[in-house]
């Protein structure tokens, strides 16, 4: 049997390396020659999700819960955000994890799979907000049976590490939000806002001025993705994140340039950039350069050649503004002259 393994493990080897010529496309970027083609052997089976489950709106009165699958928090940290849940006439209930500490996580592996799995399975709670990220949600997810909450959807709402749930979520056809957590909850008004709208019905459009690194024309598809790290680290898993025929959004914060190199030559060579209709590029921070390309030039080599849209520096991710993108949603993107804008599907009654 291991012989019959290693001939089959060997022969796919060679299957992957080989690529005629006609497969190959080469084009000049700052002197770097980067090769593209389409890696079919890893993708020629995966579908696009067409499925499009939308969780409802909210309305006053509805039940929510504070959930923490990733770092610890303390009650300062997010009582300001609980009490402006409260404040848009919410009632809260606190996953019974959320104070708890286990190292850097918010209690144990089985008592973070027991907070989230209460709240998503409880038909009352209408939407989790997450405490904070950091890391730790792609452990749970193994665990976590999702047959209740597909019975009664609910609004999962994060970002950074929250990642880990929208794409499972998403990769379900199931929309969530990427946006703000209750740790710095209040950092922004607008972001504030525009979250309290969409999740009581109504999708606002958002637009940024157009900059030299926006790419212009229209696309639409679903948008799927959140923090690049996430994805990458997803990547040949279970939970790997399908982009076919989607809008993808990126976003980080502290990488080296030649990390988000390495993910982004992940992610090209996995296939993921294959069939995608659009680019977000969200805010990436606190990046160190070094040696390496600029985070533009660097953008431009893995997107560049694909002839797509690009909404470049879109306010959503770890600087203080984090406005609200509906994920899994049907999204599109208009970038003309002077604008750039992303506008999503409609919301559930």
């Amino acid at each position: 049997m291991k012989k019959y393994f290693a001939l089959f493990a060997v022969a796919a080897m060679l299957t992957a390396c080989h690529k005629d010529d006609d497969d190959i496309t080469a084009y000049q970027i700052d002197t770097t020659i980067v090769y593209e083609y389409n890696p079919t052997f890893i993708i020629q089976d995966q579908q696009p999700v067409t499925t499009r489950i939308s969780p409802p709106k909210l309305s006053s009165g509805n039940l929510v819960a504070v959930c923490a699958a990733s770092n610890s928090v303390s009650e300062s940290d997010v009582l300001e955000g609980i009490n402006i849940l409260k404040s848009w006439g919410l009632d809260v209930v606190c996953a019974d994890n959320l104070y708890k500490q286990d190292g850097r996580y918010a209690g144990t592996l089985d008592e973070r799979i027991q907070g989230f799995q209460t709240a998503i399975d409880d038909p009352d709670v209408k939407a989790i907000f997450f405490a904070r990220g950091g890391y730790g949600a792609a452990q749970i997810l193994p665990y976590i049976d999702f047959t209740k909450f597909l019975q009664s959807p609910k609004w999962i709402i994060g970002y950074s590490d929250v990642t880990a749930l929208h794409i499972t979520l998403n990769n379900m056809g199931v929309e969530s939000v990427l946006g703000p957590m209750m740790r710095g909850f209040n950092n922004d008004k607008q972001s504030n806002s525009l979250l309290q709208s969409a999740l009581f019905g109504k999708y606002e459009p958002i637009s940024i001025r157009t900059n030299d690194n926006c790419v212009k024309g229209t696309a639409s598809g679903r948008l799927v993705g959140g923090n690049l790290s996430i994805i990458y680290s997803l990547s040949g898993t279970a939970f790997d994140l399908n982009t076919k025929d989607a809008i993808l959004f990126i976003e980080d914060t502290g990488e080296a340039n030649y990390s988000i190199d390495r993910m982004l030559l992940n992610l090209q060579q996995s296939g993921k950039l294959t069939d995608i209709k659009g680019l977000i590029v969200g805010e990436f921070i606190n990046n160190n350069q070094g040696n390496d390309q600029s985070l533009p030039d660097i953008i431009k080599k893995y997107f560049g050649g694909l002839k797509i849209p690009v909404v470049y520096g879109f306010p959503n991710g770890h600087d203080t503004q984090n406005l609200p993108v509906i994920l899994g949603s049907d999204c599109t993107i208009t970038v003309d002259d002077s604008n750039a804008t992303v506008s999503f599907g409609t919301p559930a009654a």
